[in-house]
C-alpha cells in the first residue's frame, strides 16, 4: 500500500520504533545509517520513542547514547516510562494470582516463560536450559540469558506478593517435526481466555498483556500527555504486535521484512531491517 501524497506532506512529531526485526538488523545491531537518521530527527524536534515487547531494563541504550530519546514504550504498552531516571509514567498491568492456573499449564508444556512484573524481568529456574533448543537469533538468546531474574518458584513467587504483571512472553521449543513444541495448543488456551491480548511479537513467539493494550495505548498516552495529534505521529514495526499501532499512527510503516498481515495494515512499506528500512522511512517522511 502506499500513502497518498497529501499523506506524505504531513508533519511528524513522534515517531515510535519497534526494536527486534525493525530497529535491530539481523545481527541485533542498529546500523550507522540508522542512528545518524534517527539523530536529524531529534534535531528537526521530532520526538524519537522505542515502542518494543522488552522492559525498560532491556532496551538497547548502549547503542542509542548518541539518540536524544525523552520516553520509551515497553512491554507492549504495559508501561510507557521517562528515559534517564526510568519513571514510569503510564502503566497497565494484571493481577498475578488471576494467572495461577495458566503459569501451572505453561511450566506443564515446558515453554519459556519470561514475566515482566514488579519493575523486573523474571524467568523461573526450569526454563533456563530450554534457550538451547530454541529457533532464535543468537543474541536474542544472548540477551534471554544476560538479562534473566531467576525465579526458583514464580507460582510462589506470586502467591505471596501482591504480583502487577506488564506482560509475558512466552518462547518455544523446537520440535522433532520442524515445528514449535505446544505452540498450537497454549496458543488456543491463551485465546479461550477474555482478560488478556495475546499476540506473536516475533520468532514464533507468544506474548500477552492485559485486554485492551497494545503499542498504540502506549502511543496514546505519549500522544495526549505531549499535546501531539495522533495524524503527526508514524510508527514502524514488522511483527503482529505493531500492527494496532501501525494503524493508529498517522502513517503506519512496515518493514520489507515484515510478516504479510503487518503490510497489509501499513499505509508504506520500507526496505528490510538488514537494509536501514528505519533510516530510509525516515529520509522519506521526515527528513524533507
Amino acid at each position: 500500500m502506499v500513502v497518498k501524497e497529501t499523506e506524505k506532506k504531513r508533519e511528524v512529531r513522534l515517531l515510535a520504533l519497534d526494536v527486534d526485526g525493525t530497529l535491530f538488523d539481523s545481527n541485533g545491531r542498529v546500523t550507522e545509517k540508522t542512528i545518524q537518521a534517527l539523530k536529524r530527527a531529534r534535531e528537526k524536534g521530532v520526538q524519537v520513542v522505542l515502542a518494543s515487547g522488552r522492559g525498560y531494563d532491556w532496551m538497547p541504550w548502549d547503542q542509542l547514547t548518541e539518540v536524544a530519546m525523552d520516553y520509551v514504550i515497553t512491554t507492549n504498552g504495559g508501561g510507557v516510562y521517562r528515559c534517564g531516571d526510568g519513571m514510569c509514567l503510564h502503566e497497565e498491568t494484571m493481577d498475578g494470582k488471576g494467572f495461577l492456573p495458566l503459569f501451572q499449564f505453561l511450566q506443564e508444556k515446558e515453554v519459556y516463560i519470561t514475566v515482566f512484573m514488579d519493575g523486573a524481568t523474571y524467568t523461573p529456574r526450569q526454563c533456563f536450559s530450554y534457550v538451547e533448543n530454541m529457533d532464535v537469533p543468537e543474541y536474542v538468546a544472548q540477551s534471554l540469558k544476560d538479562w534473566k531474574k531467576e525465579l526458583k518458584d514464580l507460582e510462589a513467587y506470586i502467591r505471596t506478593h501482591e504480583a502487577k504483571i506488564q506482560k509475558v512472553t512466552l518462547n518455544f521449543q523446537k520440535a522433532p517435526d520442524g515445528g514449535y513444541l505446544n505452540r498450537e495448543e497454549v496458543k488456543e488456551y491463551l485465546e479461550e481466555r477474555a482478560d488478556i491480548h495475546a499476540v506473536d511479537g516475533g520468532f514464533a513467539n507468544l506474548e500477552f498483556t492485559k485486554t485492551g493494550v497494545s503499542k498504540a495505548t502506549g502511543i496514546r498516552f505519549l500522544s495526549e500527555m505531549l499535546q501531539i495529534p495522533m495524524e503527526q505521529t508514524m510508527a514502524a514495526g514488522d511483527s503482529e504486535n505493531d500492527i494496532e499501532m501501525i494503524c493508529e499512527a498517522g502513517i503506519g510503516i512496515a518493514m520489507g521484512n515484515a510478516l504479510e498481515q503487518v503490510k497489509q495494515a501499513a499505509d508504506d512499506i520500507t526496505a528490510t531491517n538488514d537494509e536501514a528500512g528505519v533510516a530510509s522511512a525516515i529520509e522519506k517522511y521526515i527528513l524533507i
